[in-house]
């Protein structure tokens, strides 16, 4: 029989050799990569650039910019906020492996159901968050929209006005009538020319918030389909409350509740749970997990067990500093918010004063001989204070926007809320006395597993 053994292993190896690994790839080693050489002429060429103006042909053809007609389609902000949390990809994608990990909950072992009540509860945290930044994200765009038309016509106004006054200053020459101290032809050309690139720039960014928003919002991309954002131009000034809207967003934040319902709820037959909601922190943290295999088993019975208090302490070092940023994060929002209604005042100050000096130039120009290009100057420096104005009213509503999303209210304006079936209790083994963490942990004797005095509350693990 051994002999018999023997032979076959032999007869196997005689066969690997003469035949060759089944990897031929391997026999050739690891292939070379491909690498340019660092060879390069030699010059002077310390020489004046190109006359470039000369260069560029003044009658070629330019491709235009979609623009739109004299139709536009309304959007409000409702609907921008609440079509693309409902139409986001991904977080549809979330709900269908939420389904999946259910389905898997009812017919699986119990080991296998433990860990899937947590991912399928963490899966809802998660398409919620998803749609709450695709939220803030549309809204965003949105207002910049709003703000974008608004300055848009104003710029119209204010380059029409400079055309006005082009066309005075080349009838006087032509009268051959001296122009007044101060007005120069050529420095109005170059206010037409920087306004007339301005126009250009809105053109094109208004063509990119239209593509972001029909992708955001889930509709098709059509670059010459252009929205109208129905904006509500009264800011709101009344002050936040710094305190009061911490509160609120700690509370209802998706990804505070997730850690709280893995701390609550984690066993040893979850690690692997928390060890996917640790690679959050740092890819490295939640890398090391014991061997499968029963020699691994056998050697380290009783140093596997140190694994839970390990984790539950880093869980916990995850919450207070996701908590800490939240809390950062919330209350940049809120003082942003009291800094653009601060800006907003001193803008609208600015368009008051320079109105009311129009008013009195208007009713004093034939009493004082103000000419007009001093009045036409004056009206494109308010048309300018105007789209400061405006500014700064958007700068408030992104502000609000900010505030809202660092919350997580987005998504639950819109009604997804999420579906959470472990959520309340609280007695998992980080709450108890082998979690190392000392939560209601009473009994004096922590060292113990059977610590039952440290329960919280009754088990209603999947039910």
């Amino acid at each position: 029989m051994q002999l018999r053994i023997l032979s076959i292993v032999v007869l196997l190896s005689f066969v690997t050799i003469v035949g060759g690994c089944a990897c031929p790839c391997a026999k050739c080693g690891v292939p070379r990569t491909p690498r340019a050489p660092c060879i390069h002429d030699l010059c002077d060429c310390n020489q004046p650039p190109p006359d470039i103006a000369n260069v560029i042909p003044t009658n070629g053809d330019l491709l235009p910019l979609p623009a739109p007609t004299e139709t536009y389609q309304v959007l409000t902000a409702a609907t921008c906020q609440c079509n693309a949390a409902t139409n986001n990809a991904v977080a549809n994608m979330v709900e269908l492996e939420r389904h999946w990990a259910m389905v898997i909950i009812q017919c699986d072992t119990k080991g296998v159901q433990e860990n899937f009540c947590l991912d399928r509860d963490l899966l809802s945290l998660h398409a919620c968050t998803i749609r709450n930044e695709t939220a803030g994200a549309a809204l965003t765009a949105y207002y910049q929209l709003a703000g974008l038309e608004a300055q848009h016509h104003h710029l119209q106004h204010a380059l029409s006005e400079s055309e006005k006054s082009l066309s005075r200053v080349e009838k006087m020459r032509e009268s051959g009538i001296e122009l007044p101290d101060g007005i120069n032809r050529t420095a109005i050309l170059k206010q037409i020319n920087q306004m007339e690139d301005q126009l250009t720039q809105m053109e094109y960014l208004r063509l990119q918030l239209n593509g972001q928003l029909q992708k955001l919002i889930g509709c098709p991309l059509n670059e010459h389909a252009f929205y109208w954002p129905e904006m509500d131009w009264h800011p709101e000034m009344s002050p936040v409350d710094a305190e009061l809207e911490l509160a609120v967003g700690l509370q209802n934040r998706h990804d505070l509740r997730g850690l709280e319902l893995l701390l609550c709820n984690l066993e040893k037959i979850t690690l692997p749970v928390a060890r996917a909601v640790l690679h959050y922190a740092d890819s490295t943290v939640g890398s090391v997990e014991p061997r499968s295999g029963i020699i691994h088993v056998l050697r380290c019975c009783k140093c596997n067990e140190h694994e839970v208090p390990v984790r539950c302490r880093q869980l916990a070092m995850f919450y207070d500093d996701t908590e800490s940023k939240a809390t950062a994060e919330i209350k940049n929002a809120v003082y942003k918010i009291g800094l653009q209604q601060h800006r907003i005042v001193i803008a609208q100050q600015t368009l008051l004063d320079l109105r009311d000096r129009l008013d009195q130039l208007i009713k004093t120009r034939d009493v004082e001989d103000v000419a007009i290009f001093q009045i036409s100057a004056l009206r494109i420096e308010i048309d300018q204070a105007e789209s400061a104005l405006i500014e700064q009213v958007v700068g408030l509503k992104l502000a609000q926007v900010e505030l809202k999303k660092a919350q997580g209210l987005l998504s639950t304006e819109c009604g997804f809320e999420p579906q959470l079936c472990l959520e309340g209790c609280c007695n998992g083994a980080c709450m108890r006395c082998e979690g190392g963490l000392g939560y209601g942990c009473q009994c004096g004797n922590c060292k113990t597993e059977s610590c039952q005095n440290c329960l919280l509350k009754p088990s209603s693990r999947c039910d």
